[in-house]
């Protein structure tokens, strides 16, 4: 491509506080020939300044992560004020762009993960230096299928959903399960939406060497241990599953979150946690592992905008059970798994107990396949390809 044209990327988070999916997302950009650059502006609270100390709180530099550059900066979140902290990121955020555009130029376009609070920030910078922004959105909640949901956005929230997707020059969702919330909130979106799914590294997430053993059958679920996930309705379901299958099973939760003594206490009540282990936050090699040992991935969420972790494990060949939750709708088929509806233990114990004796009816090389025709990321970036070269006139 010559004159290559430069695209800045602004995640709303991103490693190491998770978001590594932007990461691999950017550096997918940059091998297909655009010169990307990642803005991080790492939010920072009281609990995270006093276990790190001062370092936590970093000047702005610009630092070489792999073949992407990176400018960050950090700051600090006032506690109890959402509002002030808001504003006060995507300001700073705004103020680290001009460093950014005063040493390297303007970029041609700005890709912001997320409205809340990326998007806002390149609205800032697009209202005042005029760079042309879009928007990738992820956030759950907009999957609007619960009160739940719709409690996660407050009524000040709303003007600047307007700000970061009325001026937006288009907006790239993860699923149709998004439409309906950002639409009923901001009807200004209007025809400006596209869908492309999330990405799988087909290089990463790969078949076992070996056979899986299916004896005893290994459950697994991974994310943030928060009500939205669904443990609790997990834990449920092995109570009834264990009252009714003489099989040997476990549960294997990977991920961290404020839940996790409460979800073991439950464990312990049900009589259940001898059979389920809390692994902890892992490294994406422990995850791979972890996918490569199981039998099955579950993932009960109460609302999800798509669902990467079933991608990465349907892309090692495990089936999958998921509720319908939104992106899953549109993900989990009578070839690779099974959908149940939302908020039901006793459905997803039934479901549980089917895979465990329907397990040689989902090859894994087949679903692997699958998989990757639709979410492989060669298959995905040719459609952002594509998008770019329509939408910066290549």
């Amino acid at each position: 491509m010559k004159n290559k044209k430069r695209i800045l990327i602004i995640p709303s988070w991103y490693p190491p506080d998770g978001g590594y999916f932007f990461r691999e997302h950017s550096e997918a950009i940059q091998k297909m020939g655009w010169q990307v650059d990642v803005l991080v502006n790492r939010l920072v609270g009281i609990r995270k300044l006093m276990q790190v100390g001062p370092t936590a709180l970093q000047r702005t530099r610009v630092v070489e992560e792999g073949a992407l550059r990176v400018i960050r900066s950090s700051y600090l979140k006032i506690p109890g004020n959402e509002k002030f902290n808001i504003r006060g990121w995507a300001t700073q955020t705004r103020r680290i762009y001009l460093k950014y555009e005063k040493q390297f130029g303007k970029p041609d376009l700005i890709l912001a993960h997320s409205v809340t609070w990326a998007g806002y920030a390149a609205y800032m910078i697009n209202r005042d230096h005029g760079i042309p922004y879009l928007i990738v959105e992820h956030r759950s909640f907009f999957v609007w299928n619960s009160e739940e949901a719709r409690q996660m956005v407050k009524p000040f929230h709303l003007p600047l959903f307007e700000l970061g997707y009325g001026h937006c020059k288009n907006l790239v969702l993860v699923s149709e399960s998004l439409k309906k919330g950002i639409q009923a909130l901001v009807p200004s979106v209007g025809n400006r939406t596209l869908v492309i799914p999330n990405m799988i590294r087909e290089d990463q997430f790969v078949l076992p060497s070996v056979p899986r053993k299916s004896d005893p059958f290994v459950f697994l679920w991974a994310g943030r241990l928060e009500h939205v996930k669904g443990v609790d309705l997990l834990l449920e379901a092995a109570k009834i599953l264990s009252e009714r299958s003489d099989r040997p099973f476990t549960v294997r939760l990977a991920g961290k979150g404020s839940l996790r003594r409460e979800l073991e206490q439950q464990a312990t009540a049900l009589g259940v946690s001898a059979k389920v282990s809390f692994l902890g936050r892992l490294s994406r090699e422990e995850m791979l592992k972890e996918l490569q040992g199981a039998s099955c991935f579950v993932l009960p969420s109460r609302y999800e905008a798509f669902g990467v972790v079933l991608i990465e494990a349907m892309a090692t060949g495990l089936p999958v059970i998921a509720s319908r939750s939104g992106g899953p709708d549109s993900i989990v088929t009578r070839e690779n798994g099974i959908l149940i509806e939302r908020e039901n233990a006793a459905e997803l114990a039934r479901a549980m107990q089917e895979l465990m004796a329907r397990l040689d009816d989902f090859p894994a090389e087949l679903i692997r396949s699958r998989t990757l025709h639709q979410y492989g990321d060669a298959s995905v970036m040719e459609q952002y390809n594509q998008f770019f070269l329509q939408l910066l006139g290549e």
